[in-house]
């Protein structure tokens, strides 16, 4: 599969579950976080933000369109980099309905890391944790590398979002907390 993102990158893999995958034990835990990425992120970081990369329509493949509840194939998405101290660390990008632009509050997000706006309210309802291997090419804003991904399904209220976020060369095992600093 080739990419639609500004970010250029191939999926090396279907997607698959976690109890599927041969995980690396450094992004073990942050490839099976429970909660907010954005919060992660914060622990081991000072400093953290976001560029958006845009938010356009896009073609939304079968088993999408099913997880976001599209009553057609095209859909929204919306595209960022979150930035840690040692520079871009996540490429995330949320699939959603076009329903859900207008009702969920997603129009005025801007540069707000989406994962505030999800886990700052009610508790964040996941499922449909799903993880797979990309080839991100050399672009403005990282090395080519082969990068390990994840998406799950999020609601925002009664919204479902398709949320994936790819783990930049930046996090890569010598820039992750030890496994001490993880429990």
């Amino acid at each position: 599969m080739k990419s639609e993102l500004t970010v250029p990158l191939i999926q090396l893999a279907p997607w698959r579950t976690p109890e599927q995958c041969d995980l690396p034990e450094a992004l073990r835990p942050w490839l099976l976080e429970a909660d907010s990425m954005t919060r992660r992120l914060r622990r081991y970081n000072r400093h953290l933000s976001v560029q958006l990369l845009g938010n356009r329509s896009v073609s939304l493949g079968a088993d999408e369109q099913d997880l976001v509840a599209a009553p057609h194939p095209m859909g929204l998405c919306r595209e960022v980099i979150l930035h840690g101290d040692g520079g871009p660390a996540i490429l995330g990008w949320t699939l959603f309905a076009e329903a859900a632009l207008q009702g969920s509050g997603l129009h005025d997000l801007g540069e707000q890391p989406l994962g505030e706006r999800i886990f700052g309210h009610a508790p964040a309802r996941r499922d449909h944790l799903q993880l797979a291997c990309f080839e991100i090419a050399a672009n403005p804003w990282c090395q080519a590398a082969t990068v390990w991904g994840r998406r799950s399904r999020l609601y925002l209220g009664q919204w479902p979002l398709l949320v994936h976020e790819l783990f930049l060369p930046s996090l890569s095992s010598d820039a992750l907390p030890s496994n001490k600093e993880l429990e």
